[in-house]
């Protein structure tokens, strides 16, 4: 009987279900301020210095992007074809992280908005980059690094991973800083990443354990602690220390499926309860050659089916039990996605399941 490879990733714990309990996590890595959060940024671009493979005329928005820039450079190119797929239209997005400042620089991702079949060797050249309020907090040039591969020649084509997509590392030059202020004068907010009433509570046992007696949970994911508990810290020694309280978080009973790869992911928390099963398939074979009137004759149909036996599956209070008994089926990766979607609806299986 071969044995299934399933991957495993504990979602909020690392390590045997018998040092799970044990295991901690600072408050940092599971939550982090409100006040500290991500902006996004978008700009349109032209990507130059490609080898034909740019956009075609029929991306007239790249030929007037060229005439215009260039007209305010002070080029003339009235009469001249600018057809030679040299140059693409992009689109130009990053994250720009709370705290940074001025001259500061962020790392891009370049897509292709028109036609063109690769960015490979391409220049992004001069993008502002603004944001919701369409105002210009970046911008962007540089070289793009491109992982996919898009390769023709008269008699084939090599695609490999995506082409038309490349980054710039640190290829945005930060311009204007967006201020962070804190909105509750009178309280430092802490929010999780992921709601739980469980984890809400231990962290706020944790941080009233530090000292911070004031600390209250406001709902599912929410902290605040009066600023009156800081006595002779600091703000920012003080959230460096909030932000470094270890906690025992709660682990998962999530599976997480991917038909495409047969990868498999389980939480800590999945259960199994007792469940009969048995896993089989059916085959068809269809001959055109009989033998003719003389010849030896085979059927021109022939049906097999798998002759498996009923295998009954213990309840599973562990990740480990689960798997093992899993198992005993004998069957691939992604069969073994079906039988956990089977299980799921039959009530043995008590776990969330998320399909990629």
């Amino acid at each position: 009987m071969k044995f299934i490879a399933v991957l495993f990733i504990i979602l909020s714990i690392m390590g045997a279900s018998l040092c799970a309990q044990s295991t901690t996590v600072r408050l940092k890595d599971i939550g982090k301020l409100i006040e500290s959060r991500d902006n996004q940024l978008i700009g349109y671009g032209i990507v130059v210095g490609l080898r034909g493979t740019g956009d075609s005329r029929a991306a007239g928005l790249t030929n007037n992007a060229l005439r215009n820039l260039l007209s305010k450079m002070g080029v003339s190119i009235s009469g001249i074809n600018l057809n030679a797929r040299n140059a693409a239209s992009v689109i130009v997005t990053t994250d720009l992280p709370s705290f940074i400042k001025k001259g500061q620089r962020v790392s891009v991702t370049v897509s292709a908005l028109g036609d063109a079949s690769s960015l490979i060797g391409g220049t992004l050249i001069m993008t502002p980059m603004v944001g919701p309020d369409m105002q210009t907090y970046a911008v962007a040039q540089g070289n793009i690094v491109v992982e996919g591969i898009n390769e023709i020649s008269s008699s084939s084509q090599l695609y490999k991973n995506q082409a038309t997509v490349g980054s710039i590392p640190n290829g945005a030059i930060v311009e204007a800083e967006i201020p962070v202020t804190f909105t509750d004068q009178h309280n430092i907010t802490i929010v999780l990443d992921k709601p739980s009433f469980y984890t809400v509570s231990k962290a706020m046992k944790a941080i009233q354990e530090n000292g911070y007696k004031g600390a209250k949970a406001i709902d599912g994911n929410t902290i605040k602690i009066p600023l009156e508990d800081l006595t002779n810290l600091d703000l920012i020694s003080a959230i460096s220390e909030i932000e470094n309280i270890e906690i025992t978080p709660d682990s998962s009973s999530k599976i997480v499926l991917n038909s495409k790869t047969g990868t498999i992911i389980i939480g800590e928390r999945v259960k199994l309860f007792p469940v009969a099963i048995t896993h089989g398939g059916m085959s068809i074979k269809i001959n055109n050659d009989t033998g003719g009137l003389f010849g030896n004759q085979e059927d021109a149909i022939t049906i097999s089916e798998d002759q498996n036996p009923l295998i009954y599956l213990e309840a599973a209070d562990t990740l480990s039990n689960l798997v093992n008994s899993l198992n005993q089926i004998g069957v691939s990766p992604k069969e073994l996605i079906s039988i956990i979607q089977a299980l799921k609806e039959s009530g043995a299986l008590v776990a969330e399941l998320e399909i990629l």
